[in-house]
C-alpha cells in the first residue's frame, strides 16, 4: 500500500509542474507559485544518493528560484534521510499518514448556521482560497492562484466551501485531488480561527471524502498537521496507516 501511495503522490506532484529529474530524485516544480509545499522534490524507492546527487538536487531548486525541500514516505527509501541530513537538511516535520475505505467513513453532521458549497465562480473560488490562507498563516490568494485553482477543478479536483448563512461569510474550505487510480487525497482542510471548534472541519472531511467516493475512488487518504487534527479525521473514519517525512535545506 505504501508503495502505491507515493507513486500517486509522484503522480500529483507532476501534473502541471516543471519535472527534473536529478539522479534518484524527481523535483516538481510550480512555476507560478514560490510556496515550499508545491514544490519539492520526491526520491525513487530503495534511493541511495550520492554527494554528488545531492548537490545537483540543491542547485535544482535554487536555479529555479525554490528553497529545497522533499515530501515522501521514508519507509521506501530509508538511506535518503541520513545522507540528506548530512548534506544540511534538516527534518521540517514527520507528519502520520491517515486512510480511509468506503467501508469505514463515518456519519458527521454540518454545524448549524452552515452549507458546504462547491465554488463555481472565480468570486466563490477566492473566497474559499482566502479563508484557508488566512487559517495557514498565508499571504492572500493572487489572480494566479485563483486561475489554477479553477484549471484544477476542471481537471477533476474536488473542491468545497464551507459559508455562514448569516453573514454569507466563507468559514473555511478544502479539495479531494483528481482520483487516480483509484486513490485521492484530501487535502488543505482549513476553517478561520474565528469558527474553530464548530466541526466544520469534520464536515468538509467527510463530504469531500465521499465525493472521492463518488468519483471512483477506492482510498482516501491525508495528512493531518497535529494531534488536533488528527481526532477530527478518525471521527470521520480515517485511521493511522503511515508517516510521510518532510526535509528542507538550510543553507
Amino acid at each position: 500500500m505504501s508503495r502505491r501511495l507515493q507513486e500517486y503522490m509522484l503522480a500529483s506532484a507532476k501534473s502541471g509542474r516543471e519535472v527534473v529529474q536529478v539522479g534518484p530524485f524527481t523535483v516538481t516544480i510550480t512555476g507560478h507559485d514560490a510556496n515550499v509545499y508545491v514544490n519539492y522534490a520526491i526520491p525513487a524507492p530503495g534511493a541511495d544518493p550520492s554527494p554528488a546527487d545531492i548537490e545537483a538536487l540543491i542547485s535544482a531548486f535554487a536555479s529555479r528560484g525554490r528553497a529545497p525541500r522533499l515530501e515522501y514516505m521514508p519507509g521506501l527509501a530509508p538511506l535518503v534521510e541520513p545522507a540528506l541530513l548530512a548534506a544540511g537538511f534538516v527534518v521540517a516535520d514527520r507528519l502520520p499518514l491517515m486512510e480511509c475505505t468506503p467501508e469505514t467513513v463515518a456519519d458527521q453532521p454540518t454545524p448549524a448556521g452552515f452549507e458546504l458549497v462547491v465554488p463555481s465562480t472565480d468570486e466563490e473560488i477566492e473566497a474559499m482560497l482566502a479563508a484557508q490562507h488566512e487559517a495557514f498563516g498565508e499571504e492572500p490568494p493572487s489572480a494566479a492562484h485563483v486561475s489554477n485553482t479553477r484549471a484544477k477543478a476542471k481537471a477533476g479536483q474536488l473542491q468545497l466551501l464551507a459559508r455562514e448563512l448569516e453573514t454569507g461569510t466563507v468559514a473555511g474550505g478544502g479539495v479531494a485531488a483528481t482520483v487516480r487510480d483509484g486513490i485521492s487525497e484530501v487535502a488543505g482542510i482549513a476553517v478561520r480561527p474565528q469558527y474553530e471548534r464548530r466541526g466544520l472541519g469534520a464536515a468538509l472531511t467527510l463530504h469531500l471524502t465521499r465525493a472521492a467516493f463518488e468519483a471512483g475512488a477506492t482510498l482516501a487518504f491525508l495528512t493531518p498537521a497535529g494531534d488536533a487534527q488528527e481526532r477530527v479525521y478518525a471521527r470521520v473514519g480515517f485511521s493511522r496507516a503511515d508517516s510521510v517525512l518532510f526535509l528542507s535545506h538550510t543553507a
